[in-house]
């Protein structure tokens, strides 16, 4: 096989298996990337705010915020100043469940990392970083 043949089965298997630690998640994986920002970053969140950070559209982050606050995970936060305006704010539910997912997360994580060492993790994170910018230069 060539080299990039290797690399295809390589980088899917990972991905598979990394997606597959989510499959518990009562929201899609989507969805837990709002959740995180807004639990685990200083300051508030617009639906813009998080559409730049997460790298999609506005009306993607929309559908998120309409589910999550269906389903209990946020709620939205008002400007006295402009009633149009709002921040995303999670509610406890939301809180407890991202900090078990990390948890969860981590654990895996830790796992590699034990195996692969302290310096060849960080060299793996550095280097899917890296590759991520480069895919995302490219679009």
């Amino acid at each position: 096989m060539d080299k990039y043949m290797n690399a295809n089965i390589a980088f899917s298997k990972f991905s598979r298996d990394y997606i597959e630690l989510k499959k518990d998640l009562p929201i899609r994986p989507s969805e837990m990337g709002v959740l995180n920002i807004i639990s685990k970053r200083e300051g508030v969140f617009t639906p813009i705010m998080i559409a730049e950070l997460l790298g999609v559209s506005k009306p993607m982050v929309a559908a998120h915020i309409s589910a999550l606050e269906e389903k209990g995970y946020i709620y939205k936060d008002f400007s006295p100043s402009d009633k149009r305006s709002f921040y995303v704010m999670p509610t406890e539910k939301a809180k407890k469940l991202v900090n078990e997912s990390e948890v969860k997360l981590n654990e895996q994580l830790k796992t590699i990392e034990n195996k692969l060492g302290d310096e060849k993790f960080a060299l793996l994170v550095d280097l899917v970083s890296n590759a991520q910018k480069i895919l995302e230069n490219e679009k």
